[in-house]
């Protein structure tokens, strides 16, 4: 089957960042083609550039592929975000797809906040991501999927929708696996419905922070009295002393709660920053 793009030329993101002469971390480099564009950094706190990636378009349609990449730079401290939820339109008999390599540079700080997955009615999303932490980097990600366009009818009406998510830590040249994730949902196959996976909730939050700031009491702080089912876990992965590796999954019947709890731990641990 031909991967057949909407649009004439392949949609690509580039950024990288660096330590400007006013010590903030700036923009060193940028690329992007259609649908994408990116915000001017702004900072809320002095050490902090808040960066927006925009996607000017209705959502991503047969054939789409798109490619990011992103390098944060050495001891820079970087949140990006999006303007709007990433739509997934009807793929018909194709699909759309996104690939994302990141690069933590040494004692740089990456918060990725994307917003919310909504795929339509038979829609089929690949999303897969792979990110390599240098030397005591530190790293908040998020991704949040909806079972999709609930409000016409269309929950759990996609295709397929297959996200994965690689962390490696890269130290002398070398690097080892941190943390592999993979998200398979394929609604006309799976029982989506059942307690074990969605159960009645309809939004989705998988949560991964790599950090000396942030351990499972402080996001377990964040639980209480949060609208629907989460957990976190400790990692097993072997990070350098001082390190926290943890996971957060939560459900719920909607977005708000989820960007709410995100939001929190993302401000918790910006708090915490020297």
């Amino acid at each position: 089957m031909e991967h057949k793009s909407s649009y004439a030329q392949a949609s690509r993101l580039k950024l990288k960042t660096k330590i400007g002469h006013n010590g903030k971390c700036v923009i060193a480099d940028n690329y992007f083609t259609p649908p994408f564009k990116l915000m001017p950094p702004f900072y809320a706190k002095d050490s902090l550039a808040e960066i927006m990636l925009i996607a000017v378009s209705p959502g991503m349609l047969k054939g789409d592929a798109h490619e990011i990449e992103i390098e944060v730079g050495q001891d820079c401290q970087l949140k990006l975000s999006s303007q709007s939820f990433e739509k997934v339109q009807d793929t018909e008999d194709g699909y759309a797809s996104r690939k994302t390599h990141i690069e933590v540079k040494e004692n740089a700080l990456l918060d990725f906040s994307p917003l919310p997955i909504i795929p339509f009615a038979n829609a089929h999303f690949q999303n897969h991501s792979q990110i390599v932490l240098h030397e005591n980097a530190q790293l908040l990600y998020s991704e949040i999927i909806t079972a999709g366009r609930i409000a016409h009818g269309e929950a759990f009406a996609f295709k397929r929708l297959h996200s994965t998510l690689n962390i490696a830590y890269s130290q002398e040249n070398s690097a080892h696996p941190l943390f592999v994730d993979n998200t398979l949902l394929e609604p006309a196959k799976m029982d989506l419905k059942n307690p074990c996976m969605f159960g009645n909730y309809t939004h989705y939050l998988n949560l991964v922070a790599f950090t000396k700031h942030l351990d499972q009491d402080s996001l377990l702080s964040f639980l209480e009295g949060f609208e629907g089912q989460a957990g976190v876990s400790t990692l097993a992965s072997k990070l350098p002393e001082g390190y926290t590796g943890l996971c957060l999954k939560a459900l719920a019947c909607g977005s708000e709660p989820l960007l709410n709890l995100r939001k929190s731990i993302s401000q918790e641990l910006l708090g915490r920053l020297e």
